[in-house]
């Protein structure tokens, strides 16, 4: 299932992206600099996982190959991270590097952003 959310963005540095001042990988980058933002994202990542046993938690994660469409305030990223896996039961931990493709679109008039994540979420071959 994909997984989707909404963060409320800064008016200064949407202007900075819409101004060319910022690449839209900057712009991602601060706007995920937030904790909540942060922690959002994470969560949202973890959530990809929960099918699969265990406890799966996501820290950190890496912004890269980002688009954005200046004319309809539309764009794509890639998000590369980690996740953490914790039995509990058994005391057994476990990670692995993973990847998830994420759209997003930007409403400048209330700003926000909505980001919806890949469905169906394809894993890359190793």
């Amino acid at each position: 299932m994909a997984q989707d959310f909404e963060l409320l963005v800064s008016a200064n540095i949407l202007g900075k992206l819409s101004g060319g001042k910022i690449s839209v990988e900057q712009f991602l980058n601060q706007v995920f600099e937030d904790k909540q933002n942060h922690a959002n994202l994470c969560q949202s990542l973890a959530a990809y996982f929960y099918d699969e046993g265990g406890s799966p938690e996501v820290r950190e994660f890496d912004i890269v190959h980002a688009t954005f469409n200046a004319d309809n305030l539309t764009g794509t990223f890639k998000c590369e991270f980690k996740v953490y896996y914790f039995f509990t039961c058994s005391d057994i931990k476990n990670d692995k590097h993973e990847n998830i493709t994420w759209k997003f679109k930007i409403d400048a008039s209330h700003l926000n952003i909505v980001f919806v994540g890949e469905e169906p979420w394809v894993r890359d071959a190793d």
